[in-house]
């Protein structure tokens, strides 16, 4: 079942976020990907992946290194799983 994930780093900046998504395109799994400002500072991520499986293995093997690799300091944001019930695409953003 498709899940969402969401990043929301309240320590997070685009400059960050634009030094490890440089080059990157969507993960292994991964079908959707948005990401900005979030409501009270910081930068938030949201992606959704074919499992939850395939969402912490990207953070693991693949965000975890790149953040160290961009600088980010302090430990991992908190990641947030939960179920796709629909998704609706249309023109992008």
């Amino acid at each position: 079942m498709s899940v969402i994930m969401m990043i929301d780093n309240p320590h997070g900046s685009q400059e960050i976020y634009e030094r490890v998504a440089a080059g990157r395109t969507l993960p292994i799994g991964g079908s959707v990907h948005l990401a900005g400002p979030g409501p009270h500072g910081g930068w938030r991520v949201i992606d959704v992946f074919d499992s939850e499986e395939e969402g912490r293995r990207f953070v693991r093997d693949e965000l975890a290194p790149a953040l160290r690799a961009a600088g980010a300091q302090g430990p991992p944001p908190p990641v947030e799983f939960w179920p796709v019930y629909r998704c609706v695409t249309g023109v992008p953003a």
